[in-house]
């Protein structure tokens, strides 16, 4: 990663109550010197302000990655937010290449949160339980959001780098999301809500690796009751929940249609809660708006890490009727008719349809399709809603060009 990133962290710790519309548009007064923050006083701070980046990462790339993989479609003139409908990306000028979690971002926002989660370990790892209190279930928090910003990266892009560290594939980040999660583990030390949230997240990223096996360990012991979320609030524009704000308060996308009026053997499945809007057309003026009400508000939370993920996880890895029956079980739990069948293929396509539905909006579905290779709707070829061009086939994004030309490790 390029070096000018340690200013763009050290300014963001400064900025987690600010206003401000970009990680690089910042005036040096507001800097802080690296030093000055690396004391053990500031832990929770830092702590804080890791995890302050990954939510508004996390925000940012659940729209970019729901208008790429399928879930939303461009309701916006803009032409920078069409490039992610039309999965048409530039590695010098689009969004996930150069703009911050407030612009849409991908690769910036998700890279400063790891970044804070990697730093803020060696910090801590570095001083004392008596210089910090709860310092190991400090190490556990910012591991576990350093591993879901790997994760993130992993499902998102074709390739990337760590640090100033040479190109790497999905699958090297997915092993060095693990490993966090890993030391996470480590440092909970019983604490329940922090190892099941590294559990969820290692399972995760085995899954990811096609280690559904070893996926599965991780996720037997999580209560299906878990809930772990990433919260949001109306204080300054950075901590709203960005997912409302551009479907609902800026409407610059719609709910796909693929997610309107789902059903199960004729019942509304409640996971997927999709209306028309307010008002009969989204930014654009052409087209019909359609909101979701899983999130009620510039402030609600959403999904980081949860039992029902984890009891999905188990039924992948043990098909059968093993998988039939978490399927019921969670299907009791919204209220669905039970699935039926003994046949292997209709068992993982329902358990594709689940997590699907389960994960709506939650930053699991580009992923998905990347791993089960589900087709990109529309098709690659189709024309372009507003006519300009065709859709692409572009399932990831390419490494952006400010990494390769700033980054000595790679050509």
């Amino acid at each position: 990663m390029p070096t000018r990133w340690m200013s763009i962290v050290v300014a963001t710790l400064t900025l987690t109550a600010s206003a401000c519309t970009s990680l690089i548009e910042v005036d040096a007064p507001s800097r802080v010197a690296a030093d000055k923050l690396d004391h053990p006083s500031n832990a929770t701070l830092l702590v804080n302000s890791t995890g302050a980046d990954y939510e508004c990462a996390l925000a940012s790339y659940i729209v970019a990655a729901g208008l790429v993989g399928n879930e939303l479609e461009i309701g916006s003139t803009g032409i920078a937010v069409k490039e992610y409908d039309k999965r048409d990306f530039n590695p010098s000028a689009s969004l996930y290449s150069t703009a911050a979690c407030t612009g849409l971002g991908v690769y910036k926002p998700l890279q400063t949160a790891r970044f804070q989660g990697d730093n803020t370990t060696r910090l801590l790892e570095g001083w004392s339980d008596t210089e910090v209190a709860n310092r190991q279930a400090l190490i556990a928090t910012v591991a576990n959001y350093a591993g879901y910003s790997l994760l993130l990266l992993g499902e998102s892009m074709c390739s990337a780098a760590i640090d100033t560290g040479p190109e790497v594939t999905p699958a090297q980040l997915f092993q060095e999301a693990e490993a966090r999660f890993t030391k996470a583990l480590a440092a909970a030390q019983g604490n329940a809500d922090l190892t099941n949230w590294a559990r969820v997240g290692r399972a995760r990223a085995r899954l990811r690796q096609g280690n559904a096996a070893a996926a599965a360990t991780d996720a037997q012991g999580v209560p299906i009751g878990f809930v772990k979320t990433a919260t949001y609030s109306t204080e300054v524009p950075r901590r709203e929940n960005t997912v409302w704000v551009n479907g609902q308060r800026s409407r610059l996308f719609v709910i796909d249609p693929s997610y309107r009026d789902l059903t199960f053997d004729g019942v509304a499945d409640p996971r997927v809660q999709v209306v028309p809007g307010p008002v009969a057309m989204a930014s654009d003026g052409v087209t019909p708006l359609w909101i979701t009400n899983k999130f009620d508000g510039p402030s609600a939370s959403i999904p980081l890490a949860t039992g029902v993920e984890a009891r999905l996880i188990v039924a992948e890895a043990a098909g059968g009727q093993t998988a039939v029956d978490i399927i019921n079980e969670l299907h009791d739990r919204v209220g669905l008719p039970h699935f039926s069948s003994t046949d292997p293929a209709a068992i993982q396509a329902q358990l594709v349809e689940e997590r699907r539905r389960t994960f709506f909006l939650e930053g699991h579905h580009l992923g998905d399709v990347r791993q089960y290779g589900l087709p990109l709707t529309p098709a690659p070829g189709v024309p372009f809603k507003d006519g300009g061009g065709t859709y692409r086939d572009q399932k990831c994004f390419p490494l952006p060009d400010n990494e390769r030309l700033n980054n000595p490790n790679i050509n």
